[in-house]
């Protein structure tokens, strides 16, 4: 019983301490754009990276190992950017299957059912950016025809790097739980050999 009384106690606390922490967070971040003109005398670069890291860990549960990866990677404004684009909701993306249909036909088709979309980018002519849906989009007529499959964009990249071209051998080394493997399917049109294997025999 006592715990459950001193829970919303502790909650309430844990938001005040990380909007206490998320504003010494900004303060470093000013201190490091100018330091020898913002900073504390006698107090080195070093020690304000390592209090930055050390309050990121505590907001964002990142380990000691991984912010140091991205210190190195980053300056330290762009590093908090970083890790905060990581926090944010990734859009519901899918992909045309162009086997079968058409993305211009396709998007037509999911409009008319009540889904807002939008193309992901320029640089696909298959993802669609769902922003809003009022149909379950794992469950449509179209998804159940095997007319698009809900991917997210950044796994489209490897398989337009490797470019696939029909008739041709792959062998996909990491291929659960199948999205790259069938975009490369449909790049070959179904064509040559493709053999999908995975180091997890669960997935």
């Amino acid at each position: 019983n006592i715990n459950r009384e001193q829970k919303p106690l502790n909650d309430l606390l844990m938001k005040e301490d990380l909007g206490i922490v998320q504003m010494r967070i900004k303060d470093y971040l000013r201190i490091l754009a100018d330091l020898n003109m913002n900073r504390e005398e006698g107090k080195s670069r070093s020690s304000y990276i390592s209090s930055l890291k050390s309050d990121l860990a505590f907001t964002y549960n990142y380990s000691t190992e991984i912010l140091d990866l991205i210190f190195d990677l980053f300056a330290p404004n762009e590093a908090v950017e970083f890790i905060e684009a990581n926090e944010a909701q990734r859009p519901l993306t899918i992909r045309t299957n162009s086997l079968k249909t058409k993305r211009r036909d396709l998007a037509r088709a999911l409009i008319q059912r009540g889904v807002a979309l939008e193309p992901v980018a320029g640089w696909t002519k298959v993802g669609l950016k769902i922003t809003d849906s009022k149909v379950p989009i794992g469950a449509t007529p179209e998804y159940l025809a095997g007319h698009y499959i809900l991917q997210s964009a950044s796994s489209f990249l490897p398989v337009m790097a490797l470019a696939p071209q029909p008739g041709e051998k792959v062998l996909d080394m990491a291929a659960a739980p199948g999205g790259k493997t069938t975009y490369i399917a449909q790049l070959m049109k179904n064509t040559g050999f493709l053999l999908a294997n995975d180091s997890s025999l669960e997935r």
